[in-house]
């Protein structure tokens, strides 16, 4: 006996929206996990609407990344690597000027409550807060090495940076130039 379940099952299958044409589009993803959820196929639309979850991340990852101005201040941008794992995204890039670099690390993404934790944890710490507009960096200098912590406001997560060959002052110079409330978006 042939039920509805059965035939939306059988429907979804032979929709003529194929993989490739599926790869990375969250809309398609997305319409297909709200058809199979209406169709009463609920575990096969959780599992669409997590490749529709994890294409717009994906999507809005890439967008942050442009946000990472190439040239800052005389502080000229590196190459940028991105990477995702267990809900954490990161952005790491390294800007260079006269020899010396600063190292820029964003933590965010799906990780959510766990970034955010980890912000308000390392924003606790000791060292010299620093004020960048509507946000605070935590400055800490041990010898040679300086870093500071940035705690996002409006998304999970926060921008660390760190070098050993700028001074402190180019260190909160270049982290007041930073555009952190794009980064926070």
């Amino acid at each position: 006996m042939i039920t509805d379940k059965k035939l939306a099952f059988v429907a979804a299958i032979c929709l003529p929206v194929s993989a490739s044409a599926m790869q990375n589009d969250p809309a398609a993803y997305c319409k297909q996990a709200a058809e199979l959820y209406e169709s009463g196929d609920v575990s096969a639309a959780i599992e669409e609407a997590k490749w529709c979850l994890e294409s717009l991340e994906q999507i809005a990852q890439s967008q942050k990344s442009e946000v990472f101005p190439r040239d800052l201040d005389g502080w000229i941008r590196g190459e940028l690597t991105q990477q995702k794992a267990m809900g954490f995204a990161t952005i790491q890039v390294v800007y260079t000027r006269d020899g010396k670099m600063i190292r820029v690390n964003y933590t965010g993404g799906g990780g959510g409550g766990m970034a955010a934790m980890f912000s308000q944890m390392g924003m606790g710490g000791a060292g010299q807060k620093i004020r960048l507009g509507k946000y605070t960096g935590l400055l800490t200098v041990q010898g040679q090495r300086i870093e500071m912590m940035i705690g996002l406001k409006m998304t999970p997560g926060m921008i660390n940076l760190d070098t050993d060959t700028a001074t402190e002052q180019e260190m909160v110079g270049f982290a007041k130039k930073l555009p952190v409330k794009d980064i926070d978006q």
